[in-house]
Formats: structure tokens, C-alpha cells, sequence
């Protein structure tokens, strides 16, 4: 339903994903200021969750408090996070479409930075770095605002970006056609939009920390009535939370794949190893045994796992955390100083 009258035409929809997270939702509206509201209209759409009567009570408020344009909407069964990622898409009106999700949060004054800069610039998909609200640090950098011109190169170097939805944005006349049901479960049909773009048009980093990444509230994938019962990703304490989704992920890269006859799988197994560290550590901290296990699930993704695992997972099992931290600190640290500049993945 429509409960604020629309801009004929907005610069930005910035839109939002919501399921059962009644005050978080409540924080992201809030956390929306722009010098001119005419710029924006606001989409949250929600996933039919047990909390819906609330959620519209909170957006009603929101809306009889503001004046910018505000589209909610209801989904009458629960759709999913990838289907109700489209509906979002086919709701918007905007140039360019933002994304965030309902338990993050927008950082004070960096809108209208955006707002300006999309005004001058014209990209068919973009990404911002984000403040990770409970360390302060910012993720998601790089040196400078930069073009990233289109092709596989890009495609491979930047798609790690777009795994966290919040702080995407992309043109929506370049938004493809796709069928969101073929991604149902998978988590990230973002990332699946973003490469399919990417590989056709320039697209920008744009250094401003747009985005909260806050994270907290109720975590209903793998619960929620549309997805196969995985309690494993709803449980975020758990070690292997991270690697039931990482089977999602590896699914959107092979659809992109097949569908454009690329080896974007190359680069992703690669970056991944890269990434294997965090996970690995974490299991170690638990005990050798839970490192073992830990590996072997991570072995079972079938992902071709590159020399510098083996190396994370061969030094954390002999020598553990502490030892591990002060061994690969400098190394760690010096690619990420060498690709923040270069324009590599972080």
C-alpha cells in the first residue's frame, strides 16, 4: 500500500528489507536525513513475519512524522529473502535504488554526500564502505572514490563487495530481468545482480561510509516459512553459521557462470582462501577438534581451496590463535594496505 504520496521522480529509493525487527526498523527510518526529501522515496517491504502488524504500525508513524515519500508494503505469504529482495525492485521508483536491511542504520550526514554524488556521476551499480557500529572500524574500503570500468577483471576483483547488501546501490535501468525464484534460499541474488551488471557497465566505489552495520536483532533465515529448516543459519554464535551460507554464495557464482560462460568460480576460490582465516581461527579457539571439523565441513563446499588454507589450517592446528595472530599479522596487514590502493578486494 502506498501511505505517502510518491515523487514523479526520485533520484534515490532507498530500500528496505524487514522481518520481525519491529524497533530496528524503527532506528533505520529514523537514522534517513536529507536536506531535500523530493530526492528520495523510502520502500520497506515486509516478509509477512509474526511481527507484521507492528512493523505497519511502526512504518505509519514514521510516515505521519516526515516528509518523504514512503511506499510500504506487505507481502501476503512469506517470500523469502531473495524474492522479497525483487519485490523491492519492482516497488521502487528511483534512478538509482540504495539498499539497506531493517538492523542497519544510516551514518549521520553522509545521505546528501551520496545524494551529490550521484547527481554527477553516472554508474549502472555502486558500493560504499561501511562503519561496523560495534568496533567503529570502517569496512568495505578502499583509497579513493574510483571508476570500476565493466568486464569479467572487475567482476572477479569486486563481487566479494557485494555480499552485505547494505550500502549497494545500482541504476535501475540497468537492472536486468531475472526471476528471483531461482534464487530462493540462496541469500545473495545481490551479489548475482551486481557481477551481471558489472560485467556490462562501469560501475564506482564511492568513498563515503554510508552505512551502519549494526547487525543485531532476530536472525530469521533458515527459520522463516519460505526457507528449508536450517537452524545452522539463524545461529549466529555458532562456528558454522557462516559456511551454510557460503554454500549460497558458491550457488550464485556458478548460476553467473553458466549463464556467461565465465570462470568467475577462479577468482572467488582464490579470495575465499584468502578469507578462510577468520573461520578457521574461530574454530581453533574452540579446540583442535572443532578446527578438524570446522576444515572438513569447509572442504565439503567443494571450492577449490588454495595453498594459503592449507597454511591457515596447518599453522592454527600446531601452533594456535595467539601464535597464528602474530604470524600473519604484518602479512595480513600489508595486503590490505597493497589492495586498498590498488583497488583489490578487502
Amino acid at each position: 500500500m502506498t501511505t505517502a504520496p510518491l515523487a514523479p521522480r526520485p533520484l534515490l529509493s532507498i530500500c528496505i528489507t524487514s522481518y520481525n525487527r519491529v524497533d530496528e526498523l524503527d532506528r533505520c527510518l529514523r537514522s534517513i536525513q536529507a536536506v531535500d526529501p523530493s530526492a528520495i522515496e523510502i520502500i520497506v517491504s515486509e516478509d509477512c513475519s509474526p511481527k507484521r502488524m507492528e512493523i505497519a504500525q511502526t512504518v505509519r508513524q514514521f510516515v505521519s512524522e516526515t516528509e518523504y515519500a514512503v511506499v510500504f508494503n506487505s507481502n501476503p505469504i512469506n517470500l523469502g529473502f531473495d524474492r522479497n529482495f525483487g519485490r523491492l525492485i519492482d516497488l521502487s521508483h528511483g534512478e538509482y535504488l540504495l539498499f539497506v536491511t531493517d538492523d542497519d542504520a544510516l551514518s549521520a550526514g553522509n545521505l546528501d554526500k551520496l545524494i551529490e554524488t550521484l547527481r554527477d556521476t553516472d554508474c549502472a551499480v555502486a558500493f560504499t564502505p561501511y562503519i561496523v557500529h560495534a568496533t567503529g572500524n570502517i569496512d568495505r574500503k578502499f583509497h579513493k572514490t574510483m571508476l570500476l570500468p565493466a568486464g569479467m577483471r572487475s567482476v572477479t576483483q569486486y563481487m566479494y563487495c557485494s555480499i552485505l547488501l547494505s550500502g549497494l546501490i545500482f541504476k535501475r535501468e540497468r537492472i536486468p530481468n531475472y526471476s528471483a525464484e531461482r534464487f530462493k534460499n540462496l541469500i545473495y541474488s545481490q551479489a548475482y545482480l551486481f557481477a551481471s551488471i558489472l560485467n556490462r557497465y562501469d560501475g564506482y566505489y564511492i568513498d563515503i561510509p554510508l552505512v551502519r552495520y549494526i547487525g543485531d536483532g532476530e536472525n530469521a533465515f533458515g527459520l522463516n516459512e519460505s526457507s528449508d529448516k536450517n537452524p545452522l543459519m539463524a545461529d549466529r554464535q555458532s562456528i558454522y553459521s557462516n559456511l551454510e551460507y557460503h554454500k549460497g554464495l558458491k550457488q550464485i557464482v556458478e548460476i553467473f557462470d553458466s549463464e556467461n560462460g565465465t570462470n568467475l568460480m577462479r577468482g572467488f576460490s582464490k579470495e575465499y582462501s584468502l578469507k578462510t582465516y577468520t573461520g578457521l581461527h574461530r574454530a581453533r579457539s574452540v579446540g583442535r577438534r572443532e578446527l578438524n571439523t570446522y576444515w572438513k565441513k569447509m572442504k565439503s563446499l567443494d571450492i577449490e581451496l588454495t595453498t594459503i588454507a592449507r597454511v591457515y589450517y596447518v599453522a592454527l592446528n600446531l601452533l594456535g590463535c595467539n601464535m597464528c595472530d602474530i604470524i600473519f599479522s604484518v602479512p595480513r596487514t600489508v595486503l590490505l594496505a597493497v589492495r586498498q590502493r590498488q583497488g583489490g578486494w578487502t
